[in-house]
């Protein structure tokens, strides 16, 4: 029998939401170690996978330098995913993925 789309998109987003569930606690871990400052929080809040590092600083209220020295040490701790390369790579925390 033939899964349809939707089908295998419902049984991808169930798949996606129990592997949420089960890292969960670690991402609360880093983000208790990572999320230092009430700037960090904000920064880490509006990161959709959609905003470039200028656009996250300027809606975060936050410089550049500060966003550019942040985000590759929250993706290579596993906080955040970072699609495509610099200049235009696209962050994004697995909080923020619609599934």
């Amino acid at each position: 029998m033939k899964m349809t789309e939707d089908e295998a998109s419902a049984k991808l987003g169930l798949i996606a939401k129990l592997l949420y569930m089960q890292i969960r606690p670690s991402i609360e871990q880093l983000k208790s170690k990572l999320l230092t400052s009430e700037k960090h929080g904000k920064i880490y809040a509006i990161l959709d996978g959609e905003k470039t590092i200028k656009e996250i600083a300027r809606s975060s209220d936050c410089s550049v330098r500060l966003v550019a020295g942040l985000l590759p040490v929250w993706e290579r701790n596993g906080l955040i995913l970072g699609i495509g390369k610099t200049p235009n790579k696209k962050y994004f925390n697995i909080e923020n993925l619609e599934v």
